[in-house]
C-alpha cells in the first residue's frame, strides 16, 4: 500500500536528515493516500510557507506509479530541487530532463501556473490524472494572472496576413474602435468599459481572422467565454491596448475536474473560502484537513478604539495620524502600518517623518540597526517582503484592505454577480479582503503581537465584525492608554 511504502520511505529519509515538523508523516500518509485513492484533497497549514513538507510530497510522489503534474511557484521548484539529490540515496532512480523527473513507470512534471493555462490543454490528455497545486491560498489570483490577455497596436499587425483587403479591415476596425474610445474619455481617467457594440466587433474580427496568431486565437476564446474586457488609453501616443481576464478563474480549470485527480495545498491557517469556490467548478473536495505549523501559535492581540471615524469623514487623517502616533509611542520594536489607499499612506509616512525622521520607512526593507522603527507599505508589499523584516511587535490597519472598485476588473465582477442575483458584497469583496487581511497579520502569531484596527466600519458594519471574527487565535485588549 502506499501509505506504508511512502512512511518507510519517508522515516528512513527523517532519519538521515534534519526534518522539525512533527506532522512531517502525518502529511506524507494523508498525500498518499489521496493518490491511491484519487480523492480530491484540501490541505492547509502555515508550514507550507517553509520547505519543510516537500520530502513529504516527493516521496510518494516517487513511489505513485502513475503521472503528476505539480503546479508550483519558482520557489517550490527551488525547494523541489534542493531535496532531490537525498531523496535519491534512498534507490529511487530517475532522470531530470529540464522540469521533469522521468521514472520507468511514470513522470513527474513541474510547471508554473502560466504553463499550466497556456499548455495544459496540449500536455494533458483524457487519462485520469494528478494535478497538485501549491500556493493554492492564492489560487484564484495566480490563474487569473497566469491567463491575463493584453493586446496592443502591434498585436493587430503582427499577424501574416494573406491578402491587401483583410489587412485594411485590420486597420480600418482598430481606427474606427480608437476613435469611439477616445471620444469617451474622461480627465484623469484611461480606463474605458466596452458597451455591447464594441464586443460585437471584437467578436466579430477576431473570429474571422483567429487563424492569423495564437494570440488572436485567444481573444476569440475569452470573448466567448464572456471574459471582463476594458481598454486602457495612452494619451501620449494617442493608441488603445485591449485587457482581458476571467471573472471567475476557477472555471477555467472546470474542463479538468471530472477525468483528473487534484490535491491543494494553501499556507493559509485555515480554508474559510477556498472550498466554496472550488465548488463553482464542480470540483469536490472529499476531506479537508489542517496540519499545525513548525511554530506554537500565539493569541493575536487585537485592540479596536472604541471612537472610530468612518473612512469617509473628513477627520479621518487626522484622527488616523494621531493614533499612529501614539501607538507607536507605546510600541518597544517594529510597527507596520498597512494601507492600500495610497494619498493616504504617503500623507501619514510624511506626518510621522517629521517627527520621527529615518525611523520611518516607506516601502523598503530596514538596513539600519534600530530596535524601533515604523514601516508604512501597501498590503501586497509587506505580504510579499515581511519574510524579510524581522517580527513586528505590531500592526496598524487604517483601512480594511477592500478590493478597489475603480479597477474595472472589480467593477465588472460586481456586474456579473448583481445580475446572476448573488450577493456579490459577501461572495467577492469580503473573500479577498479577509485572504489579504490573514496574510498580512499571520506573523504576529509567532510572537503574540498586537493588531489594531482603526476603520470605523469594524464597529459600525457587521461584516467589518464578522472579519475580525475570522481571525483566529485572538483575544481582545479591552483597554489601552493613552486612549481610554
Amino acid at each position: 500500500m502506499l501509505e506504508i511504502e511512502s512512511h518507510r520511505y519517508l522515516k528512513q529519509f527523517v532519519r538521515e536528515n534534519k526534518l522539525d515538523w512533527k506532522h512531517v508523516f502525518a502529511f506524507g500518509r494523508l498525500l498518499s493516500r489521496s493518490l491511491r485513492k484519487k480523492d480530491n484533497y484540501l490541505i492547509n497549514s502555515e508550514i507550507f510557507k517553509t520547505n519543510k513538507w516537500m520530502p513529504a510530497l516527493l516521496i510518494p510522489l516517487f513511489l505513485n506509479p502513475k503521472d503528476t503534474i505539480c503546479i508550483m511557484t519558482e520557489k517550490n521548484f527551488n525547494y523541489s530541487l534542493s531535496y532531490l539529490s537525498g531523496i535519491q540515496k534512498l534507490g529511487f532512480d530517475c532522470i531530470k530532463i529540464n522540469n521533469e523527473l522521468i521514472f520507468k513507470t511514470h513522470k513527474i512534471i513541474f510547471i508554473s501556473y502560466h504553463e499550466f493555462i497556456h499548455r495544459k490543454f496540449n500536455i494533458y490528455n483524457a487519462q485520469k490524472q494528478s494535478f497538485i497545486f501549491t500556493d493554492a491560498e492564492n489560487l484564484k489570483n495566480n490563474l487569473k494572472e497566469a491567463s491575463r490577455l493584453l493586446l496592443q497596436k502591434k498585436d493587430w499587425f503582427n499577424a501574416t496576413v494573406l491578402d491587401f483587403e483583410s489587412q485594411d479591415e485590420l486597420i480600418r476596425t482598430y481606427d474606427i474602435l480608437k476613435k469611439k474610445f477616445f471620444l469617451k474619455f474622461i480627465s484623469n481617467q484611461n480606463k474605458i468599459f466596452l458597451d455591447e457594440d464594441d464586443i460585437k466587433t471584437l467578436k466579430y474580427i477576431f473570429t474571422k481572422y483567429s487563424h492569423l496568431s495564437k494570440q488572436f486565437l485567444n481573444i476569440k476564446l475569452a470573448l466567448l467565454a464572456d471574459w471582463a474586457c476594458w481598454v486602457v488609453l495612452d494619451n501620449d501616443k494617442f493608441e488603445w491596448a485591449l485587457k482581458m481576464e476571467p471573472i471567475n478563474p476557477i472555471s477555467i480549470i472546470k474542463p479538468l475536474s471530472k477525468a483528473n485527480h487534484f490535491i491543494f495545498l494553501s499556507s493559509l491557517r485555515e480554508d474559510n473560502f477556498l472550498e466554496k469556490y472550488l465548488k463553482t467548478a464542480d470540483l469536490k473536495i472529499s476531506l479537508k484537513v489542517t496540519f499545525k505549523s513548525d511554530f506554537p501559535e500565539q493569541n493575536i492581540l487585537i485592540y479596536i478604539p472604541t471612537r472610530q471615524l468612518l473612512p469617509n469623514n473628513p477627520l479621518f487623517t487626522q484622527s488616523t495620524f494621531d493614533k499612529c502616533n501614539r501607538i507607536f509611542l507605546l510600541s518597544k520594536g517594529i510597527t507596520i502600518i498597512l494601507f492600500n489607499e495610497i494619498s493616504l499612506k504617503n500623507d501619514i509616512a510624511t506626518k510621522l517623518a517629521s517627527i520621527y525622521g529615518r525611523k520611518v520607512l516607506l516601502e523598503k526593507i530596514p538596513n539600519i540597526e534600530s530596535k524601533r522603527l515604523i514601516i508604512c507599505s501597501s498590503f501586497d508589499w509587506w505580504i510579499h517582503n515581511l519574510h524579510l523584516i524581522k517580527i513586528p511587535d505590531q500592526i496598524i490597519i487604517p483601512l480594511l484592505p477592500i478590493p478597489d472598485m475603480s479597477e474595472p476588473i472589480n467593477q465588472i465582477t460586481a456586474s456579473f454577480n448583481k445580475k446572476l442575483s448573488q450577493d456579490w458584497f459577501r461572495d467577492f469583496m469580503i473573500p479577498d479582503t479577509f485572504e489579504k487581511l490573514d496574510k498580512s497579520v499571520a506573523p504576529l502569531r509567532v510572537n503574540s503581537g498586537k493588531l489594531f484596527f482603526l476603520d470605523g466600519r469594524v464597529n459600525y458594519r457587521k461584516w467589518g465584525r464578522d472579519l475580525i471574527e475570522m481571525i483566529h487565535p485572538s483575544t481582545y485588549i479591552q483597554q489601552l492608554i493613552p486612549f481610554e
